[in-house]
């Protein structure tokens, strides 16, 4: 029996479609920013495990490289503003590094005050299998022989991702790592435009944007070269709810679980 033409063209498109719909339907992912920042001190190993345990589905780090090539989890290039002590990362041993107290926000829960700096293989070791740590490397691409090492040996389950605002640094890192999710970070329109074509070309595979250059416009574009799109830093619902109706599909943010839940109560 002959099969009609509109049914043959079902067939031939149903795989498209699909394909379409599940990119539609992608969820929206809330990752803390280094860590559960808001509640414990950042980076350390109290925020990032207290982001797992509020059900954040991913949480977000940053590594720096030490006198000693030891990968550490620091967000500054300096340790006086975080600890109160005068040590700059990649000048300093890690035996100096490691007694240094990160001294708690405001908002910290006062359990989580003694919080010290930890290395990247203690957080790696906390990853559920069904969370993402996403690594933000705060360097140039100096770090990657011994950041590779260090993934090779301590990450053993749940995801990791990279992201990094060094071009040259997230585009090795995506050479290293092909199956690895990687993404250029960028604060600015003109920078995003600037890298648009190398960010094709290093096949990354989007970008995670200030929430505050993310508009139709530039998520059509990114959309139509096949680039996911992540957000920082949100910590409110109604600029959560535009970036969700934006097509964002992981929002960055100090407070992962009382976000999700505002957002949630809405739908």
């Amino acid at each position: 029996m002959r099969t009609p033409p509109i049914i043959f063209l079902i067939v031939l498109l149903s795989p498209v479609l699909h394909a379409q719909e599940t990119v539609t339907e992608k969820p929206l992912s809330y990752v803390g920013h280094r860590g559960a920042s808001y509640l414990a001190p950042e980076n350390t190993l109290a925020s990032i495990q207290l982001a797992w345990e509020l059900g954040a589905d991913g949480a977000e780090c940053d590594v720096m490289l030490t006198a000693d090539q030891k990968v550490v989890v620091f967000h500054d290039k300096n340790t006086k503003k975080l600890t109160g002590e005068n040590y700059t990362i990649k000048d300093t041993p890690w035996e100096q590094l490691k007694t240094l107290v990160i001294i708690p926000r405001e908002t910290n829960r006062p359990e989580y005050s003694k919080q010290t700096i930890p290395l990247l293989e203690d957080l790696l070791a906390t990853i559920p299998e069904d969370r993402m740590l996403v690594i933000e490397i705060k360097t140039g691409p100096e770090i990657l022989p011994f950041l590779q090492k260090v993934i090779e040996k301590h990450w053993k389950r749940g995801n990791i991702s990279f992201i990094a605002f060094n071009f040259e640094t997230i585009r090795q890192t995506k050479t290293l790592y092909p199956d690895v999710p990687c993404y250029y970070l960028s604060s600015f329109r003109a920078d995003l435009n600037k890298h648009m074509d190398t960010i094709l070309e290093a096949k990354l595979d989007g970008v995670d944007l200030r929430y505050t250059i993310i508009d139709a416009k530039l998520m059509e574009r990114c959309k139509a070269s096949g680039l996911d799109v992540w957000c920082w830093t949100v910590n409110d619902p109604e600029t959560a709810r535009k970036m969700r109706e934006l097509g964002v599909t992981a929002i960055t943010t100090d407070r992962p679980a009382w976000l999700k839940v505002s957002l949630q109560t809405e739908i």
